[in-house]
């Protein structure tokens, strides 16, 4: 994305809400969108543009959802509308800047990693605290007792979706993940406990911190919040900043049932499915690697893997 088409749609933005004198101090491309910081007279804000339609409208429920249940500061939305550009319309939100910098811009190593591990799993516990008499959440909204019926509501649109011809996934790979769905029963079977409130994306960017210490001061970018299981919130923690430690953090707080090394990857594909459909984003190395390591722990999966490492050759040696 091209940095320069944001910032004047940005400014009207913020003026119409009745920034100021805003002005422009830095801009982030992000997976799913750009965001505009911004300097006005009133503080520092937040213009947020997103990619997916819908995506914003989505975040906004997801941060009133979260919101009430969370150690650290969440983001408020000020304004949420679609606003017009020469490059069409975009859909927008304006919040406030929340105090703390990105993960990329702490030291590296971190000064206390021990710590900044333990305050962000506090945070992962106090929401996954939060669970729902009426069991486990269906992407529309209804609920269940039983996980897997939950699960299967989320995942089976994502299923058809690579299916089609439309989609870019190369026959091996929708190969895996018809063997991936196929075995969805025996996986999940010996997940126990209440439903969660998760977040659905909590890795380690999605928080900012402290730039002296290190330490977590507010968490960001939710993405389909809902009341799941816990484990289809934490395998996030190992996707950025492995060195932290935040996943064995977690499981040190909260041991799960047997079958976690597996299900973790089996949660990660799906999705990465859930991602790629949404932004039109398609990398098969990156798919396949993930489906090694898959067979890695459960052997069952060793044929596909295989499979899919013989057609995208290169994804050990690309993919980190």
């Amino acid at each position: 994305m091209n940095p320069s088409v944001y910032p004047v749609p940005a400014l009207a933005f913020a003026a119409q809400a009745g920034l100021a004198n805003p002005q422009v101090t830095q801009e982030i491309p992000s997976f799913y969108g750009h965001v505009v910081l911004l300097r006005a007279e009133q503080g520092e804000f937040v213009v947020k543009f997103s990619r997916q339609a819908g995506r914003l409208a989505s975040e906004v429920t997801a941060l009133n959802r979260l919101r009430p249940h969370s150690v650290l500061p969440m983001p408020e939305v000020l304004e949420h509308r679609e606003i017009w550009s020469e490059h069409g319309k975009l859909d927008t939100l304006l919040m406030p800047r929340l105090l703390g910098v990105p993960a990329w811009e702490l030291p590296n190593p971190l000064p206390n990693p021990a710590q900044t591990a333990q305050r962000i799993v506090e945070q992962m516990l106090a929401w996954h605290a939060v669970s729902d008499a009426r069991g486990f959440e269906h992407a529309n909204g209804e609920f269940t007792s039983a996980f897997l019926p939950a699960f299967e509501s989320w995942t089976r649109p994502l299923l058809d979706g690579l299916n089609t011809t439309a989609s870019p996934f190369s026959a091996e790979l929708r190969s895996a993940f018809a063997k991936l769905w196929a075995e969805r029963e025996r996986l999940l079977a010996p997940i126990t406990g209440p439903s969660s409130l998760c977040h659905d994306d909590p890795h380690a960017c999605n928080f900012l911190y402290d730039a002296s210490s290190g330490l977590p001061v507010a968490a960001i970018d939710p993405c389909d919040v809902a009341f799941r299981h816990r484990e289809q919130d934490i395998f996030h923690l190992a996707d950025a900043f492995p060195d932290w430690r935040l996943l064995e953090t977690y499981l040190e707080h909260q041991p799960l049932a047997d079958g976690f090394a597996a299900r973790r990857w089996f949660f990660s594909l799906w999705d990465d499915v859930k991602h790629s459909q949404n932004v039109a984003w398609y990398d098969a190395a990156w798919f396949a690697n993930k489906f090694a390591q898959l067979a890695q722990v459960d052997a069952d999966f060793q044929h596909v893997a295989d499979a899919v490492l013989a057609a995208h050759g290169d994804a050990l040696s690309n993919v980190g």
